[in-house]
């Protein structure tokens, strides 16, 4: 092309055509900046391609985080029902008299259990070095800022709002109980997707063993009667209490995000 344009500015030269010359030279000109134009947009159009693609990995690979951090949350969330359970049936125990029953120490053993989540970071952790800015959708994106760093401190290891129970109860626990070693005693609980069962056997360089829970008070009557241990109770409940509502709230997020991302992913398939 520049060759064709040498030779025939020549030849313009050569007729004393500068009229010509000067429409060639413009034309030239025009030519070599739409090539330049031309270059930028198809360099941008791969940007956004790339970019484009980036994002929907992002977007899958986020979902596929909150889907497994999900089926954590809802089992959490049903031992601390059990936990709850538990603390009325102790309440009811002492309420009514009742005499003391071996089945009771899996009562003890819930009433003490907490539980949190460990959210999977490494996506976020990416996206966020990335530049938020890359998820198109403005509710997706909000989401899962607000997942990450609003819903999921609340409920997990060391949050500043409560104490963990079992660190709170560990003390009085340690003076006042024993520990279930009876692999005769049973607890069987069903939910929805599996159940949980004690004891289990475990079997170790050739030996097998059984997995017990339990507390069982060591004078169950000064149990029933000890202050200290009803404030125990009536704090922890308040604990826990906070958080059922807070994986409650987790749970309802987390599943209205995972239904923002699916119809978003079906849209850009």
């Amino acid at each position: 092309m520049t060759k064709l344009f040498r030779n025939m500015r020549k030849l313009s030269l050569s007729r004393n055509s500068s009229g010509k010359y000067f429409r060639y030279a413009v034309g030239e000109i025009l030519l070599v900046v739409l090539g330049i134009l031309i270059a930028l947009q198809v360099s941008n159009w791969n940007d956004i391609q790339k970019r484009e693609k980036q994002e929907i990995k992002f977007l899958q690979h986020i979902k596929e985080d909150l889907t497994g951090m999900m089926g954590d949350i809802r089992n959490d969330y049903h031992a601390l029902k059990l936990g709850e359970k538990s603390h009325f049936r102790i309440l009811n125990y002492f309420s009514e008299n009742k005499p003391y029953q071996d089945s009771i120490c899996f009562d003890f053993y819930w009433l003490t259990k907490d539980e949190y989540v460990y959210p999977v970071r490494s996506t976020y952790d990416a996206i966020k070095e990335e530049g938020f800015s890359i998820i198109e959708n403005d509710s997706i994106r909000k989401g899962i800022q607000i997942a990450y760093e609003n819903i999921f401190p609340r409920i997990s290891k060391e949050n500043p709002f409560y104490p963990d129970i079992e660190a709170f109860f560990s003390e009085y626990l340690q003076n006042e109980f024993t520990v279930n070693e009876d692999k005769n005693l049973v607890f069987e609980e069903k939910f929805p997707d599996y159940t949980i069962s004690y004891p289990y056997p475990r079997n170790s360089e050739g030996k097998q063993y059984f997995v017990t829970v339990g507390f069982h008070p060591k004078d169950f009557q000064k149990i029933k009667k000890d202050q200290k241990f009803k404030v125990l109770m009536r704090q922890a409940y308040t604990y826990r209490a906070y958080k059922l509502n807070r994986y409650r709230n987790g749970m309802y997020y987390v599943e209205n995000l995972l239904g923002l991302l699916d119809r978003e992913l079906n849209r850009r398939k």
